[in-house]
């Protein structure tokens, strides 16, 4: 069978490979629809000084399950959570399961498995998901909405909140359309304005302005009561000040982007948290959670999740699809691989 690995920078092969069996507690999936995320291009960029497998957001049929297995059958249609939380850690027998730090984890793969991009890998049962009728292409997607829908319960989004979000990647359009839903009264981008597919996005979903970060200064937009109550941050964490800037006192920024080495850091002039009483908060979907309700959501049509998908490849023209993919900075939004 064949599987896809990548490795720094930018490098990407597709090998054959052979695959194990199932262990007791294990299913294999013929993955149908696998997503290239945020994270896959951390690593493609720089973080993967070896050829490492890849791909976690993604959908399939069960092929195989293991002697113990109970949740799914062969022949089921399923999405794969990332993580999930242990039911007798204390935190989730505290009603705290999002605390939970003893999870099954996806991406703590044995010497050897595939990962999402191949045409078959081993998952630990109890992170199979039945997504009854969802197509694969929009299961696929039910692991990043699943990051959005922390970052809006982490926001906290009430009736008549202004919201603005910074960054409109996948996560973010989609986190942007749940605001709406809960209430917002007006919801801002920033976004750099070389992103046009993005930011066609994202008038098309709502926004009452896009703001173009490397044009205009956000600290002096005209907002109506002055700033924002709430601020969704899906770009790097040095954006974390100017979100402070332009959040209103009481406000909230919600905090999702990540970094590593220096690019984790970030500094903000805290008497203005301190003054305004503004809340930082971090959102982090480890453990997976809200895998039902992002069916649910998409069942009833309250998220769109299909107009995100700007490139679409077959497993076998993975290198040069994904070269064409970072290279289309102004047309791309999420590319998938589609095996059906």
């Amino acid at each position: 069978m064949k599987a896809a690995y990548l490795k720094a920078k930018y490098q990407f092969e597709v090998r054959d490979v052979e695959l194990r069996e199932p262990d007791r507690n294990e299913v294999e999936v013929a993955v149908k629809a696998c997503g290239f995320c945020g994270h896959d291009n951390i690593l493609a960029n720089y973080a993967a000084t070896e050829w490492e497998p890849f791909g976690h957001e993604f959908a399939g049929i069960v092929t195989k399950i293991g002697a113990d297995v109970q949740n799914v059958a062969v022949g089921d249609r399923v999405a794969i959570e990332t993580s999930t939380f242990n039911p007798y850690s204390d935190a989730a027998l505290n009603g705290r399961p999002d605390l939970c730090t003893d999870c099954t984890d996806y991406m703590k793969r044995k010497e050897g498995d595939t990962m999402g991009f191949a045409e078959r890998t081993i998952v630990p049962a109890n992170l199979v998901v039945n997504i009854r009728d969802l197509s694969f292409e929009e299961a696929c997607i039910l692991e990043p909405m699943g990051v959005a829908a922390d970052l809006i319960l982490t926001a906290d989004i009430h009736l008549n909140d202004d919201v603005l979000l910074l960054g409109a990647g996948p996560i973010g359009l989609m986190a942007m359309q749940m605001a709406k839903k809960s209430g917002a009264r007006h919801i801002y981008v920033a976004q750099h304005s070389g992103s046009k597919a993005r930011v066609d996005l994202a008038c098309k979903f709502g926004a009452d302005d896009v703001i173009f970060t490397d044009k205009e200064d956000l600290e002096k937009y005209p907002f109506p009561r002055g700033g924002v109550d709430k601020v969704l941050v899906t770009s790097p964490p040095s954006t974390i000040d100017l979100a402070t800037r332009v959040t209103n006192p009481g406000g909230k920024v919600a905090f999702l982007g990540i970094g590593y080495g220096d690019r984790a850091k970030a500094t903000f002039d805290s008497n203005i948290v301190h003054l305004r009483k503004i809340s930082i908060i971090g959102s982090n979907a480890i453990p997976a959670l809200y895998f039902p309700r992002c069916i649910d959501l998409l069942e009833a049509g309250m998220v769109d999740v299909k107009s995100l998908i700007s490139h679409r490849f077959k497993l076998e023209d993975l290198p040069t699809a994904m070269a064409r993919y970072l290279a289309e900075k102004d047309k791309a939004v999420k590319a998938i691989m589609v095996n059906e």
